[in-house]
């Protein structure tokens, strides 16, 4: 066995050292990666818990309120006027349970990797006047003007049920958090690349840029608890930045404190071959006519 001059010892002494301490620090490092991890599940543990907790009072109390009217419009059937107003409240919570478990199974598509776009031309102007139709009991009820700019022989190659999905949402943010008698500018129009472009602004409140991202986490919300003054759950606008991108497209925002909020959606053209027409997310079999504007 060959023995180490004094020199070598101390030399092989010094890499073990510094083999050591670099072993520690890269443990050091993932102890600290770690915990950043466990502190993220236990976060997302505690949204999730808490958007169960939410949800399951936003599900039932529709429900609830759908049943209770219900029976009241069977059992006043001489009183034409309680009738017309179950009837319209009835509508009412009956879209926002239909809304919510749309984002709801729509998320759970995406979180599983199942979300696949189903291309057909789409009938722009009619998905986005039928998603005005549908809120327009919250539209008149906070008194809102809106300013709608689109073509109306305006048709994509897109999938209509997801941008649907991207267009009610954002439609219904910008009435919620909209001030009453506030403004809604909504605004459709071919891009320079042969695009779609949907934009869709108003002059509520704003958001504060320290929060600007956070409104794109799933199941979070700036308000929450009991006492917030906003309904949802946290999921609309997670559901809308995702679903561009499955597009091929993407979501901007743009927000200041006091100066409303605009977003715009942005999708590529889509040279795929389709036959079908979708208007409302629903398919038609469609022969392409001269008048329509196709792009």
């Amino acid at each position: 066995m060959q023995k180490l001059t004094d020199l070598e010892l101390i030399d092989e002494i010094r890499q073990r050292i510094e083999f050591n301490r670099n072993a520690l620090n890269e443990l050091k490092i993932l102890t600290q990666k770690l915990e950043k991890m466990n502190e993220k599940l236990q976060e997302s543990e505690a949204l999730k818990s808490h958007f169960l907790s939410n949800i399951r009072n936003e599900i039932n109390n529709p429900l609830s309120a759908i049943m209770g009217l219900a029976s009241q419009c069977a059992a006043q059937e001489a009183d034409r006027d309680l009738q017309q107003k179950s009837l319209g409240m009835i509508y009412a919570e009956a879209f926002n349970l239909d809304f919510q478990l749309q984002n709801i199974f729509m998320a759970a598509e995406l979180e599983a990797g199942e979300a696949e776009p189903a291309y057909a031309i789409v009938d722009i102007h009619t998905v986005v006047t039928t998603c005005l139709d549908k809120l327009s009991h919250r539209i008149v009820e906070k008194t809102l003007e809106v300013k709608l700019v689109v073509p109306e022989q305006l048709v994509f190659v897109t999938d209509a049920q997801k941008f649907e999905l991207i267009v009610i949402n954002l439609l219904a943010n910008a009435v919620e958090f909209n001030h009453c008698e506030g403004q809604i500018d909504i605004l459709v129009s071919q891009t320079n690349e042969n695009g779609l472009l949907f934009s869709i602004s108003d002059n509520g409140p704003g958001i504060d840029p320290a929060d600007q991202e956070k409104v794109f986490d799933r199941f979070r919300q700036l308000e929450a608890g009991m006492t917030k003054s906003h309904r949802g759950h946290g999921l609309g606008l997670s559901v809308c930045w995702s679903l561009p991108e499955l597009l091929g497209g993407r979501l901007e925002m743009d927000s200041s404190p006091g100066q409303g909020t605009r977003f715009t959606v942005t999708i590529p053209r889509s040279d795929r071959e389709v036959k079908t027409l979708a208007k409302d997310a629903n398919l038609f079999l469609f022969d392409r006519s001269e008048d329509v504007e196709m792009f």
